[in-house]
């Protein structure tokens, strides 16, 4: 795994488990009502991802696109693709399936002939950022979705081909579709959508320091309006909503390891607020309880109600 990567499972917080390199397949269960503000965060890997939604409904956030996926529907996202996904709240209940799956699992060799003729030509290719699947348009392939996460679920002998070859006869349709069908293409060029990582990565690394938008724009070599402009396209967030997203789930994870001799006050300079009344205001934006009230409840319940992970305790 590449240092790009390692910081990348660091700052999503959301795909920690790791498969076996035998097997570069993962599976994730995803309740929403579990993560940091109702939200996967914006991330990016080099594996595709299937997400299948269970319950309820998601909205994912791919590049400049907004796209609602029901229950019993599933979106594939193509590898490098900033993406994040969220629930409206109408639902009581709203559960994915996501699966990981690198194409190296499926060609094994950067330079055989199946490696140019069918990989390629889809991971490489612009025109494919994501693909939706519904009941009206993939019905098959949705099927081909749940026998993959029955097949990893019950582990039956040869599941790992088995599961090869379903992948295999969903990248087939993919490619398949493609030729029909290119509106799921980015607008973002590549230039732009790598700047918007930088900025990521640099807001990851800095939010705990004064930042200015300047220094965010200097850091990915734009000009502010610029900037804005591609972060808000990519991400569907200015930067700022961005960096105070950040702040408040890092604030909320100090208080999660429970270092009880942790001022509100520190908590705040730590994790870049100039002063403790703008942190308790911005805190209680985004998770409807002050700093103090959320301690207590950390304190009361010895679970968090509010786990930055997204794991239930």
């Amino acid at each position: 795994m590449s240092n790009k990567d390692t910081k990348l499972n660091y700052i999503t917080n959301y795909y920690e488990e790791q498969e076996s390199q035998d097997y570069p397949v993962s599976f994730y269960y995803v309740d929403f009502k579990d993560m940091f503000m109702g939200t996967v965060r914006h991330h990016w890997h080099q594996k595709l991802e299937i997400d299948f939604v269970r319950n309820g409904s998601a909205t994912f956030v791919i590049g400049d696109s907004e796209i609602v996926v029901n229950e019993g529907e599933a979106i594939i996202i193509n590898s490098g693709q900033i993406h994040s996904a969220y629930t409206d709240g109408k639902s009581s209940k709203n559960i994915m399936l996501s699966v990981l799956f690198s194409p190296d699992y499926l060609f094994d060799n950067n330079e055989s002939f199946l490696t140019v003729k069918y990989r390629n030509p889809l991971i490489s290719n612009r025109d494919f950022s994501y693909y939706h699947f519904t009941p009206d348009k993939g019905k098959k392939e949705l099927d081909c979705i749940r026998s993959i996460i029955t097949q990893n679920l019950n582990k039956s002998y040869g599941y790992e081909l088995i599961t090869k070859s379903l992948l295999c006869n969903l990248w087939i349709f993919l490619l398949s579709a493609l030729e029909k069908d290119t509106r799921k293409a980015s607008s973002l060029s590549l230039a732009d959508t790598d700047r918007v990582k930088e900025a990521i990565l640099y807001l990851h690394a800095n939010y705990s320091k004064p930042l200015t938008l300047d220094s965010i724009a200097e850091s990915i070599h734009l000009s502010k309006s610029e900037c804005c402009r591609c972060f808000k396209r990519a991400s569907h967030l200015a930067p700022f909503e961005y960096l105070m997203r950040l702040r408040i789930y890092e604030s909320a994870l100090l208080m999660q390891k429970g270092d009880a001799s942790l001022k509100l006050s520190d908590l705040a300079k730590d994790t870049g607020f100039n002063n403790a009344s703008y942190f308790n205001k911005t805190f209680k934006k985004y998770l409807g309880c002050t700093p103090s009230e959320y301690k207590e409840r950390i304190k009361r319940s010895h679970r968090d109600a509010l786990n930055p992970y997204g794991i239930s305790l």
